[in-house]
């Protein structure tokens, strides 16, 4: 493709809790963990860590480490396991048909924040390595960084740039500020992060609020 041709528009997707649901891929994780360790120890692994709470509030990985009465060091292993595996994640069927739709009219590209292996494997378990992607550790920035979305300025020249995300604390910022339109899509209550806008600068709003991406079509024309 090449990046200097002009296109009306270029629709600019986050990764987590945007196009999948992060949530899924903790649980991918916490599988592929327990996996690792019920193969290592003789003792039922996965009876004793089936209460394991995943959440972004407590470690859990320590937890897993008390469970099985583990060292707590050897909790930087399990989180590079973590870090690293190939996930079982899969986008939903409307978003698989709403990006084939987008694509035909625009140009489509995703920036997340995050490490290089494991937002690739993201995008490889998803079916997205056809989409450009920017990923915050492969250019040395992350958001509210203006970095990433003047690259994609850059490399895809257009008058008009939506921005569709999920979390007001940092997603926005940029956007905002470049004059592009920030969407935010509403957590129907898997996300990992909160959306409480309550104390935020107006600099950290979405323009528009969606409940669904399929609404995205109502607007991006």
């Amino acid at each position: 493709m090449n990046m200097l041709v002009k296109r009306s528009f270029v629709v600019v997707f986050d990764l987590d809790d945007t196009l999948y649901k992060e949530i899924d891929f903790q649980k991918s994780g916490l599988a592929e963990i327990l996996q690792y360790l019920t193969n290592l120890y003789p003792e039922s692994v996965a009876l004793k860590c089936n209460d394991i709470n995943l959440s972004d509030r407590i470690d859990w990985m320590g937890e897993i480490c008390a469970v099985l009465n583990l060292p707590l060091q050897i909790k930087e292993s399990l989180l590079w396991i973590y870090r690293l595996h190939l996930p079982s994640i899969c986008l939903g069927s409307n978003v698989q048909k709403l990006l084939a739709q987008l694509s035909l009219k625009c140009d489509l590209t995703i920036l997340t924040d995050g490490r290089s292996i494991t937002q690739r494997n993201k995008l490889k378990a998803l079916g997205l390595e056809h989409i450009r992607a920017y990923i915050s550790e492969e250019y040395g920035a992350a958001k509210p960084s203006h970095d990433g979305f003047k690259m994609i300025m850059h490399d895809f020249p257009s008058d008009r740039y939506f921005y569709v995300g999920d979390n007001p604390l940092k997603d926005f910022i940029a956007p905002n500020n470049l004059g592009w339109t920030s969407i935010c899509l509403r957590d129907d209550g898997r996300n990992v992060h909160s959306q409480d806008v309550s104390g935020l600068d107006p600099i950290q709003l979405p323009k528009i609020w969606i409940n669904s991406l399929d609404e995205l079509n109502t607007f991006i024309c």
